[in-house]
C-alpha cells in the first residue's frame, strides 16, 4: 500500500470515527465537550493543508493528544465494517490518485467539527441591556 492510499485509510477512518461519535454525542465516553471544542484547532489546520499525507498527519498529530481517541482511530476499520453489515462487503480504499476524494473527506471532517462547536458565550446568560 503506498503513502497516498494510507493517508485515504487514515482520513476515511477519522471522518468514521468522528461521525459515529457525532451520531453518539450525548452519551459519548470518547468525545466529550472540550475535545469536540479542542477539534476547533484540527478544523483550523486543516483549512491550511491541502496534500494528503500532511492531512493525515495533522489528523494523527492532534489525536495523539487523545490515547483513547487514537486508539479507537486504530481500530475504526473494523468499525466501518460494521457500519456496512455481515455481509462480507469490502469497502474499497480510493484510488490512489484520488486526491480529489481526500480533500472531500477532509472537507466533511471539517463539517462535522464546525457543526459541533459551541457557540461563545454559551454559557452566559442574555440579559439585554435597559435602555
Amino acid at each position: 500500500m503506498n503513502d497516498i492510499s494510507n493517508a485515504s485509510a487514515t482520513i476515511l477512518d477519522f471522518l468514521t470515527l468522528l461521525e459515529v461519535e457525532q451520531a453518539k454525542k450525548e452519551t459519548s465516553e470518547l468525545f466529550n465537550a472540550a475535545i469536540w471544542q479542542d477539534l476547533n484547532q484540527l478544523n483550523l489546520k486543516l483549512n491550511t493543508i491541502n496534500k494528503p499525507n500532511k492531512i493525515a498527519l495533522a489528523i494523527l498529530d492532534w489525536c495523539e493528544k487523545y490515547p483513547e481517541i487514537y486508539l479507537a482511530l486504530k481500530t475504526v476499520s473494523k468499525v466501518r465494517c460494521d457500519i456496512v453489515g455481515d455481509d462480507d462487503i469490502d469497502i474499497p480504499l480510493p484510488a490512489p490518485d484520488g486526491d480529489a476524494e481526500i480533500i472531500r473527506n477532509r472537507d466533511r471532517i471539517q463539517k462535522v467539527i464546525q457543526e459541533n462547536q459551541q457557540p461563545p458565550n454559551q454559557d452566559l446568560p442574555s440579559n439585554p441591556e435597559p435602555d
